[in-house]
């Protein structure tokens, strides 16, 4: 049964990131715990490996339809990455329920911004570079702390102050995703051991799949229906987390 529910939120994890290009972590996180019982600072170390999966296939896959800026993901990310290391070292200190309680918060911030704030389209101005490091630098603590990519803050980021395009902003979200939680995954090196490899493995696959598959189909369904669904389930899992983490 615990497999079952690991292909099955494995697979919601890899949906989400192939069609939409943000909010997988978001979801692994909490299925990690609930499926798994693991503990907050496996669950996130864990979701490093499942998320950076699932947002390389889907940037392989997208690399055909044109929709990737490899050089401008690569770039958002690395200007993250004092970020991931301040994450990093908060996730050491800061206790497990005090985590959940946290991330349950950024999970009804995740569900609005997925369900109600629609992405404009870039105006013709220059880039602001002062507000993409500091977007980049937000994004990365989440990563280092979280666990998670921070799609659903990479791809408005990335139209306002990069001026780029909805569609490619969406697939060079998943470099950026990629990037990160491989540089956060490597930071958290001291948790390794928590992971449990064949459960994961099972989540990985089953995230990887769906990526796969949904990838190249996204551009032919209606994105808000899409986030307005994706949405509603991540406000439901992050009150879950409230109940069953303030005492």
């Amino acid at each position: 049964m615990t497999v079952f529910f690991g292909l099955l939120v494995g697979a919601i994890v890899g949906a989400t990131l192939g069609l939409i290009g943000a909010g997988g972590a978001i979801l692994a996180v909490p299925g990690l715990v609930a499926v798994l019982g693991l503990s907050a600072t496996a669950a996130t170390t864990s979701s490093t490996i499942i998320v950076g999966s699932a947002a390389l296939v889907g940037v392989l896959r997208r690399r055909k339809t044109g929709t990737v800026d490899i050089k401008i993901g690569l770039t958002f990310s690395a200007l993250g990455i004092v970020g991931t290391f301040i994450g990093t070292l908060l996730a050491r200190v800061i206790p497990e329920n005090v985590t959940l309680i946290s991330f349950a918060l950024l999970m009804f911030g995740a569900g609005y911004a997925m369900c109600c704030r629609e992405n404009p389209e870039p105006k013709t101005e220059r880039p602001k570079f002062l507000l993409v490091i500091i977007a980049a630098t937000l994004v990365g603590i989440l990563t280092g702390l979280f666990g998670i990519g921070g799609g659903f803050l990479i791809v408005p980021a990335l139209i306002l102050f990069l001026r780029v395009p909805t569609k490619i902003a969406i697939g060079t979200s998943l470099v950026a995703i990629t990037a990160n939680s491989l540089f956060a995954f490597a930071l958290r090196f001291e948790f390794w051991d928590q992971i449990p490899l064949i459960e994961v493995a099972v989540f990985t696959i089953a995230a990887i799949a769906a990526s796969f598959i949904l990838s190249p189909i996204a551009g032919r369904l209606n994105a808000n229906v899409l986030k307005r669904t994706f949405s509603a389930v991540i406000v439901v899992v992050a009150i879950y987390i409230l109940v069953t983490n303030i005492n």
